[in-house]
């Protein structure tokens, strides 16, 4: 069910002080298990889709399956693609139907990372597509991107400004001292940095590496300006935790239907946690 765009949920996020989920998903399971927490909880939802994953199914076969499963829920789906670094992946993507994509030139220089989002934006939007940019280096492990804490550039405000500015992106995720993965250590955030850029930014921000951050961290996030969050790795281990409990559980079973049914409820419990979570603030 198609209500509001990506940017119109992110505006809308903002102005009322809570933050969209946005999953990242693998394959129909997951998908459904996302949407079904969403539906519980009766919010909007971003399904995220990473390019290994669209690579894995092909762009027309993933979208066909994702577009099915958010024009039959009862609340708003978008579906987003997250992390690319391929200017063609991105507009393969864009033609079969995503409501949105990322486009990730944060390895390259400033004005490389403008001029081919620019491009994305300019191939985008026509076709009623929105774009996220990042700037500076988020640290951590993104499907095959992997950013060393020693690699890791922190945004900066001019900077951002001059991204957000000259590439015409729709979203922005800066780096602010999040990471993905699994943190290691407790992370140092620019929450002064995320405020100043929701003051000063028309455009809303995007959170990276929301896996493993508490429930203070998040709301101090959201109050600062923070419009959707991201979540992988939680949604991983979750299918990985369910299997095991269930191998753990049932080691006689050859049941895959109830299989799926575990790892789909360990799955759902995990996302419902993290929107109930990113509303707890909503005005």
């Amino acid at each position: 069910m198609k209500t509001k765009s990506f940017t119109e949920e992110l505006k809308a996020a903002r102005e009322h002080s809570y933050a969209v989920g946005a999953f990242n998903i693998f394959n129909d399971l997951s998908a459904r298990a996302v949407i079904s927490a969403a539906a519980e909880e009766n919010c909007p939802l971003i399904l995220q889709t990473s390019v290994a994953t669209v690579k894995k199914f092909g762009p027309a076969e993933l979208s066909g399956m994702l577009r099915r499963l958010a024009r039959e829920a009862p609340v708003n789906v978008i579906i987003h693609l997250d992390h690319c670094r391929d200017i063609d992946l991105a507009k393969a993507c864009i033609d079969a139907g995503w409501d949105s994509v990322m486009f990730d030139g944060s390895s390259l220089a400033i004005e490389e990372n403008i001029r081919i989002c620019r491009e994305v934006v300019n191939y985008a939007h026509p076709r009623g597509v929105q774009v996220e940019g990042e700037y500076g280096k988020i640290f951590g492990v993104e499907d095959d991107i992997n950013v060393k804490d020693e690699s890791g550039v922190l945004a900066d405000m001019e900077g951002s400004v001059r991204f957000v500015e000259e590439s015409g992106i729709d979203a922005y995720a800066p780096a602010i001292g999040t990471a993905h993965g699994v943190y290691k250590s407790s992370p140092r955030i620019n929450f002064e940095l995320v405020n100043a850029l929701a003051q000063g930014l028309e455009t809303p921000i995007v959170i990276h590496g929301g896996t493993g951050l508490d429930e203070a961290t998040f709301s101090r996030l959201i109050l600062a300006g923070g419009a959707k969050i991201n979540v992988s790795t939680a949604i991983k281990h979750a299918y990985f935790d369910g299997f095991a409990e269930y191998v753990r559980e049932n080691p006689d079973s050859v049941d895959p239907l109830k299989l799926d049914r575990t790892l789909e409820e360990s799955i759902l419990n995990v996302a419902r946690k993290h929107i109930i979570t990113f509303r707890k603030n909503m005005k």
